[in-house]
């Protein structure tokens, strides 16, 4: 059974949450980050760190022994630079409202 749900945590001395957690049956675990923008989201430095940091919270939180894959969900889409390489899961709206055919 796949489970969805939210997550909180501590990384350090500050908070830390995960938008979105997709624990999949097959020992994956996605870890959503949802932003929206009128136009494709840009991912800073600090985006960067804040996303790293708060996968290694969940990760030393949960004692997971899943894969653990960061996905951004935005509006439409990343624009791609050198912190949007580290995400390996992306999808938009367009993604989730498709019409089925």
């Amino acid at each position: 059974m796949t489970a969805a749900h939210s997550w909180r945590g501590k990384f350090e001395d500050d908070g830390a949450q995960i938008d979105l957690v997709i624990d999949r049956n097959d020992n994956v675990i996605n870890l959503c980050e949802i932003k929206f923008s009128s136009e494709l989201f840009t991912i800073k430095k600090s985006d960067s760190t804040s996303i790293r940091n708060k996968r290694a919270a969940f990760i030393d939180s949960t004692n997971t022994r899943k894969s653990v894959v960061t996905t951004m969900i935005t509006t439409f889409g990343l624009k791609k630079n050198i912190y949007s390489a580290e995400i390996l899961s992306e999808v938009t709206l367009d993604d989730l409202f498709e019409p089925n055919e």
